[in-house]
């Protein structure tokens, strides 16, 4: 998923309170009582009416958080309602290729989910601007850095 289409701007809530915090969430793979694991965590969206946003990062255990998507959008929406927003956070391997990546998760008519890039984007994509900012404000919170790694801004006076 490399060359995923960055997400828009616009599909990115703003974040309030955080509601869930579990770092051994067990979700559904897909097959017949099979589960993964991952790092779940919820906020509430400050928008009205409210919903939630949800990241799952994949830890390595188990199954993986892309295979299982459809099933974990769907679990999640039956415990918090439709108005849920799925984020897929992958962290970059600690040895190899790769990079840590934060994608946004759309499910089709059909069924099928479908990625869309947050983080990180190409500069040169007109998407690119909306997102550092989002990024800037929230980023800090779902992939667990400083403020300032994602502080876009030019500050002439240092």
């Amino acid at each position: 998923m490399a060359a995923l289409t960055p997400a828009s701007p616009a599909d990115l809530p703003p974040l309030g309170a955080l509601v869930a915090d579990d770092p051994f969430w067990r979700y559904p793979e897909g097959g017949v009582a099979r589960e993964g694991i991952a790092h779940l965590r919820i906020w509430l969206t400050a928008t009205a009416p409210p919903g939630h946003l949800a990241v799952v990062t994949e830890t390595g255990l188990a199954a993986s958080v892309t295979e299982s998507a459809g099933h974990i959008r769907a679990a999640l929406a039956r415990r918090y309602g439709p108005s849920l927003v799925l984020l897929e956070h992958y962290l970059a391997p600690e040895l190899g290729e790769g990079m840590e990546t934060l994608d946004l998760v759309r499910i089709g008519t059909d069924g099928s989910p479908h990625w869309s890039r947050v983080w990180p984007t190409p500069e040169d994509n007109p998407r690119h601007a909306g997102l550092e900012l989002w990024m800037a404000a929230y980023g800090h919170q779902i992939v667990i850095r400083p403020v300032s790694e994602f502080d876009f801004c030019d500050d002439d006076d240092g």
